[in-house]
């Protein structure tokens, strides 16, 4: 079938969406049923699916798709190897689901842009050029603010970034006379970092290094820059060069700024054990390697030596009745108080330390013969934290019964605003009060449907509209034959919709 021929750097999503224009189609679903058999796809901006069966419809190469008209690029260096081949998959098949929550976008602490952005003169160059505009990448990459090409600030468009109609291709074409075209410069560090995402984005095959050569490779860093202290990163110093380089706005605005230094930024520096957004390796790079090409910088990462751990020192020399004296105390220390832990926290630091550099042998042994048994919560009072958390619960539900634009309030919504999510869902047994809360309260589909159409049937009130049914269920979402009995009894009783 007919496809577009692709421009430089050019969306996949733009290109479906010029497809429609150049078609003549006015049904998006129309489009759908024609390049994937299949009318339920979502046109996602970043990370579409299906791509081996658009391939085969249009005749073209599934990995060209996935490595030069998506954005998979930008994640594929920073997750682990196995995770990466999980994420190219989902978004090659049609049966593996979740590629966002595969390449962590989901929990990830950058946010993607709340439109599609677009540069004015770059704009004006591809209509001269090729007669029509187009989406391009790298205005679509979170926190990269700026035209590579240009180094103006980017603008935003009418067009939401993730689109609650799920199935609109909107090209760039038909609202380019309506688009805002003021030209404001950028920056030069937001054009540092939007000119290594384009570099990230024009990668081929790139090897990743994985959570352990993240880690070596930053520890490097930390030490080049002359922030180590022995094995200890004083990121302090590092943030301090990062805060003169970037603005206040800018971090605030991508996520990245907290409590000084955020926690993100100490994680950095230490093991990896979580994949990092690529805007925060670009922005380390853009302050502590400038210039340094991406692809070089990626390679380095995997080729960094592994570090020997350090051997332990010899022990020092004592007198046998010093010695005999120390092991009395720390057993008293011991039997005064539940553990080493305690007795080092309760003034034992000191003799602690006298031991372990003078009989380490002996402290070791003794330390693990007085362990105590830890994880069957016995110390726990949990009548007295089930009335604490079902409290907080009835605040938490008090606080959002009128909010309408809520997720969900599942069992697992509640859980997750309280402390301590992790042991109150393993505990639910002992806490009969929250249980039998989190069984009044927690919202079923038909509830939440529900709580969408009144959302929406609000908002045509305060409008002076009057919506028919079958807008109202495009506009929530809902699709005939999944509403919930609940829902379809609520939509008879509200009576006629015509």
């Amino acid at each position: 079938m007919y496809f577009p021929r692709p421009y430089p750097d050019e969306l996949l999503y733009s290109l479906a969406a010029r497809c429609r224009v150049h078609l003549g189609l006015d049904s998006h679903k129309g489009l759908l049923r024609l390049l994937f058999n299949d009318i339920r796809i979502a046109a996602v901006t970043d990370l579409p699916t299906h791509l081996e069966l658009l391939a085969s419809n249009i005749g073209w190469n599934a990995e060209e798709l996935l490595q030069q008209h998506t954005l998979f690029p930008l994640y594929a260096p920073f997750i682990p190897e196995a995770r990466r081949n999980r994420l190219r998959q989902a978004m090659l098949a049609a049966d593996i689901p979740g590629a966002i929550g595969v390449a962590g976008l989901s929990t990830s602490l950058i946010k993607w842009p709340a439109w599609l952005r677009y540069c004015p003169l770059c704009f004006e160059e591809m209509k001269d050029r090729f007669g029509e505009v187009y989406w391009r990448r790298c205005w679509q990459a979170m926190g990269a603010d700026a035209c590579p090409v240009h180094g103006c600030i980017l603008q935003d468009s009418p067009i939401p970034y993730r689109r609650q109609e799920r199935h609109e291709f909107i090209a760039a074409s038909p609202v380019f006379e309506k688009l805002n075209n003021s030209v404001n410069p950028a920056s030069s560090n937001i054009i540092a970092v939007s000119c290594l995402a384009q570099q990230l984005l024009s990668l081929e095959q790139c090897p990743s290094p994985g959570h352990s050569g993240w880690t070596r490779f930053y520890q490097k860093l930390a030490a080049e820059h002359g922030a180590c202290r022995g094995r200890q990163v004083r990121s302090s110093l590092l943030w301090e060069r990062v805060r003169a380089f970037y603005s206040t706005e800018w971090l605030a605005g991508n996520c990245l700024l907290g409590e000084e230094p955020p926690s993100w930024f100490f994680a950095i520096f230490r093991k990896h054990r979580n994949s990092f957004s690529f805007l925060q390796h670009l922005m380390l790079w853009s302050v502590f390697r400038p210039g340094q090409a991406v692809e070089d910088i990626i390679r380095e990462a995997c080729s960094v030596p592994q570090v020997s751990e350090p051997t332990p020192s010899e022990q020092l020399s004592a007198e046998p009745r010093e010695l005999l004296h120390r092991r009395e105390c720390w057993l008293a220390a011991l039997s005064r108080h539940c553990g080493a832990k305690q007795a080092r926290s309760c003034g034992g630091g000191a003799l602690y330390a006298w031991l372990y550099r003078h009989d380490r042998e002996w402290l070791m042994q003794t330390n693990n013969a007085k362990r105590t048994k830890s994880g069957n919560n016995s110390q726990v009072d949990w009548g007295l934290r089930d009335r604490q958390l079902v409290r907080l619960l009835i605040q938490i539900e008090k606080q959002t019964a009128e909010e309408l634009t809520l997720p969900r309030k599942s069992r697992n919504w509640y859980l997750g605003q309280l402390p301590h999510r992790a042991s109150v869902a393993c505990h639910l047994g002992k806490m009969p009060l929250c249980r039998a809360f989190l069984d009044r309260y927690s919202e079923s589909i038909g509830e939440f449907q529900i709580r969408r159409m009144t959302r929406e049937i609000l908002k045509d009130f305060q409008r002076g509209n009057h919506s028919r049914l079958w807008e109202l269920e495009r506009r929530c979402g809902l699709q005939k034959g999944k509403m919930a009995p609940l829902t379809v009894r609520f939509i008879n009783r509200m009576g006629d919709w015509d």
